[in-house]
């Protein structure tokens, strides 16, 4: 005796819940890597220390090729000023995010 294998047929609304399964098994995965605001605001922070670095290096180089000169360094002394201005308001912003949540803000 020959027996007929069949096919199951799948229904079109199971394999749509298996994508919707899919996509939102992804979702709550991807959401889990993504940095909290409290992280954002601490490398936002950080950013604004590097640039602050910087500008302090090029002004100390300013006044070592200006002597007594030291009036031609008023740019690259602004420049300093206004990025240690923006990281306190980003380190501030951070402590604030971040104190909300019982996190420090500091950058590490």
């Amino acid at each position: 005796m020959i027996h007929k294998t069949t096919k199951a047929a799948v229904h079109p609304s199971t394999i749509g819940a298996v994508i919707t399964l899919a996509f939102a098994m992804s979702l709550a995965q991807a959401d889990h890597h993504l940095p909290s605001d409290c992280e954002t605001a601490r490398d936002r922070a950080k950013s604004k220390y590097g640039a602050v670095r910087y500008q302090f290096d090029r002004f100390n180089r300013c006044l070592s090729r200006a002597g007594d000169d030291v009036a031609q360094c008023r740019t690259e002394l602004n420049d300093q000023q206004t990025a240690l201005g923006d990281y306190i308001f980003a380190q501030r912003v951070a402590q604030d995010i971040c104190g909300a949540k019982g996190e420090f803000g500091d950058v590490k």
